[in-house]
């Protein structure tokens, strides 16, 4: 079911998940644990960002010796995305079926022994529910605990999120396809690198430890805007976070979750939706949907992007 009948989506629909991708990879996602998909967490509204990345070189493990660390994101672009609905009824999610609940799996220590269990378990309903795009993971180690976490191999045949939701949203995410991110870090307290975060600075960051540093975003029109609140810097795909960041700010439908719940990064709140195309443009007038989010507040009045919004909107009515 992807959003016809008669199930009101505006009225059903309340949680909403962002994945970030890099363009020049392949199509399968990496989720988290298990628990963001439960029935009780459905239906729920996923959307796929498509970035364009430069990220560092993998550099020497510091901890682990003989390994190699992920290359972390140094900037991205936002190139395209897709949005996807998943729900009870679509039957997307191989569900987990063992004797043993999950909420006490992840209580346990990992051993080879259980390992092994996992690992045949998992295939086995995976196969069982072959033909389902949310499969598990046959990686089972967080730290020294156990765990339990879904996959999707081609996220593109995931059902589409329902006309009528992306009616309302689309306007607004669309406005953020191009937009730009880069950290700017200030190390210089320990001797270190000052400047925007680039290959060298994560190699020293490596060794001497990291930053989160201060976001900018260039909204297009080549100027890069501060946002010192932002304070994920410090991830390696800090890019993610900075697009879950983005999205709360500028689209109003979308409630920044907190980070605090599993499989959800923002509610979803469609009571405010405007239909008409003169109170959009009079919204888009009165407030800008591209603004200075540092301190103190940058009042320029940006006409160039006022008018790159106005032409997307009047398209779309034609």
């Amino acid at each position: 079911m992807t959003g016809s009948g008669t199930v009101n989506w505006l009225k059903e629909l309340s949680k909403s998940e962002n994945k970030s991708r890099n363009i020049k990879r392949g199509k399968g996602l990496q989720f988290s644990s298990i628990d963001g998909w439960t029935d009780d967490k459905l239906p729920k509204l996923l959307i796929v960002w498509n970035f364009e990345k430069e990220s560092t070189e993998q550099f020497p493990s510091q901890s682990k010796e003989g390994k190699f660390t992920k290359p972390r994101d140094i900037s991205a672009t936002v190139v395209s995305y897709e949005a996807f609905l998943i729900t009870n009824q679509s039957q997307s999610v191989v569900p987990w079926e063992s004797e043993i609940e999950h909420k006490d799996l992840v209580k346990m220590h990992w051993t080879e022994e259980w390992i092994d269990k996992l690992d045949k378990e998992t295939r086995a309903l995976n196969e069982k529910y072959k033909g389902r795009p949310i499969i598990f993971q046959t990686s089972f180690k967080n730290g020294k605990y156990l765990r339990l976490q879904y996959q999707v191999k081609n996220y593109s045949k995931l059902p589409k999120a329902p006309k009528e939701v992306m009616d309302v949203l689309s306007p607004r995410l669309d406005e953020l396809l191009g937009v730009q991110f880069r950290l700017h870090k200030d190390h210089s307290a320990n001797n270190g690198p000052v400047g925007w975060y680039d290959n060298e600075m994560g190699r020293w960051e490596n060794i001497h430890g990291k930053d989160s540093g201060v976001l900018h975003i260039n909204y297009g029109d080549g100027h890069w805007v501060p946002h010192p609140h932002f304070t994920e810097g410090r991830q390696d795909f800090w890019s993610g976070f900075a697009i879950d960041y983005l999205v709360s700010l500028e689209v109003p439908q979308f409630i920044d979750g907190g980070g605090h719940q599993t499989g959800m990064d923002h509610q979803l709140d469609f009571s405010t939706v405007q239909s008409k195309l003169s109170a959009d443009i009079t919204t888009v007038v009165t407030n800008p949907p591209y603004q200075d989010h540092s301190r103190p507040k940058n009042n320029t009045f940006n006409l160039p992007r006022l008018m790159k919004v106005l032409k997307k909107r009047l398209r779309r009515c034609r």
